[in-house]
């Protein structure tokens, strides 16, 4: 049986034991080896990215064969990306070959498992929801014990420690991360490399291109995923990660369950109309608004209430509301007789807490049984808006039709707006130059009637805009006769 942790602060007694306390591994957020690798998958099949790789001239779709051609990046971001991938589990799944090799499917699973590691980047996957705020903070000793668990645990070393650079329970929302400049898994990486994939000249470049724009997507999907525990929507990190010696219980829970492979399908993909209003929303739609009105967390539970002789049902009820930090989940009414028994609070349809009085106190908790019902609601649910995101940003394309020796090329897809087009044609080694004087605006649905040029074997097109849902990018691509 999981417990509840007490809301005190630690003592100093705790803090003098500390070296040998958080030598502990501790689990990180839904554990990105299985839970995040296993719902970007289930996301991945609920998607349309199978089908638009295979019409961007990756006839397998996500089995497509992909090799991310380290030798084309800097010295620096080639040592870093090579040491985070060598440091991904071979038993996963995701994990390229020797030779840079992997799947596309693949790559957008390292790209989840990746947007944990190093763990502390999870500082960046909170979102209050109706604050927008990220995982915020106040120093104190709690801080400092954090820092000393993420020490022994390897996470970081004496200098981050002195110099500050350590996880210090504070971070970007979920929303500034996934566009921050500094996030090498963001929206804008996804984008650049989405569109070098057909731009660039050379084709070991086109692809490792390609990879870098999947392993963003993977990464961004993960932030999104996050937004689906109840902890990261509910600011509680002290007792969610840091009380217990294994991290967060729920989160042990669900990997000890499901794994990667047991995880049930995606819900259906989830149509919003943009990417902020997928994490949260004024019409309470997105996913960290549902989660944090559905469900507590370890920290975020009602406060134990004292008993009386002459304590009443209505006055417990009262005082354990008044000690809710969130306005929803609420309670309304408790059943208190006879004591000793374990009940549970159920909200639609669901079990979201426990509790029981044991004569001297009514105590309320998180259970394994309420975990169980928190996966089996919020699971599905999640790779359902990870699906329906994943769509949202690949929702523009281009058509290429070829007929009479000419190619036509029509912006298709869930746009408002158009943008510049930008057509190469490919030789037979494989080498792409511009038609710099086809350079033309496509608006939504209409096309474009090319001349085959001599020559060439391919045709490839790309156009980069901007609508209310917004930034986005077509990308289209159909070999010649």
């Amino acid at each position: 049986m999981r417990r509840r942790v007490a809301h005190a602060q630690p003592t100093l007694t705790a803090l003098a034991c500390a070296a040998a306390l958080f030598v502990c591994p501790a689990a990180r957020a839904y554990e990105p080896a299985t839970t995040h690798a296993g719902l970007t998958e289930r996301a991945v099949e609920a998607s349309r990215l199978h089908s638009l790789l295979a019409r961007l001239g990756r006839p397998l779709g996500m089995l497509e064969p992909l090799h991310v051609g380290f030798d084309l990046l800097g010295q620096d971001e080639r040592r870093a990306l090579q040491a985070r991938l060598d440091a991904l589990d071979p038993a996963g799944g995701y994990r390229p070959g020797p030779d840079g090799v992997a799947g596309a499917g693949a790559w957008v699973m390292a790209g989840a498992v990746l947007a944990k590691t190093p763990p502390e980047r999870g500082a960046n996957n909170f979102l209050d929801p109706a604050s927008g705020k990220g995982l915020h903070d106040n120093p104190g000793l709690a801080g400092i014990a954090h820092s000393l668990r993420l020490f022994f645990d390897g996470g970081t070393d004496v200098r981050g420690l002195a110099a500050g650079t350590a996880f210090t329970l504070e971070g970007k929302s979920a929303l500034d991360w996934i566009g921050s400049p500094s996030n090498d898994l963001g929206v804008p990486v996804f984008f650049d490399n989405w569109e070098r994939a057909v731009s660039l000249a050379e084709p070991r470049a086109r692809e490792s291109a390609l990879v870098r724009a999947l392993l963003a997507l993977g990464g961004v999907m993960a932030v999104l995923e996050d937004s689906g525990q109840p902890a990261y929507v509910r600011n509680d990190f002290r007792a969610a990660f840091l009380q217990g010696s294994d991290g967060s219980a729920y989160e042990q829970f669900v990997a000890e369950h499901y794994g990667r492979t047991a995880l049930p399908p995606a819900a259906a993909p989830v149509s919003r109309p943009d990417v902020a209003s997928f994490f949260a929303s004024a019409d309470g739609k997105g996913l960290a608004n549902r989660t944090q009105r559905r469900f507590f967390s370890e920290g975020t539970i009602p406060a134990d209430v004292s008993l009386e002789r002459d304590t009443k049902v209505d006055d417990v009820v009262r005082r354990a509301r008044d000690s809710l930090a969130f306005p929803s989940p609420t309670l309304s009414r408790l059943m208190l007789m006879p004591a000793q028994h374990r009940r549970y609070l159920v909200l639609e349809g669901h079990r979201v807490l426990a509790y029981e009085n044991n004569g001297r106190q009514v105590r309320f908790l998180l259970d394994d049984v309420v975990y169980a019902d928190m996966a089996r609601a919020l699971l599905p649910e999640i790779a359902g808006y990870a699906a329906g995101l994943l769509n949202h940003l690949l929702r523009a394309s281009l058509e290429m039709t070829v007929a009479e020796n000419k190619v036509t090329v029509r912006l298709d897809g869930e746009v408002k707006e158009g943008g510049t087009l930008h057509v190469f044609t490919e030789d037979g080694s494989g080498h792409r130059r511009e038609l710099r004087e086809v350079a033309t605006t496509l608006a939504p649905g209409a096309t474009i009637v090319l001349n085959l040029p001599a020559g060439a074997r391919k045709l490839a097109a790309v156009l980069r805009g901007r609508d209310a849902g917004g930034p986005f990018v077509a990308a289209g691509e159909i070999a010649l006769p």
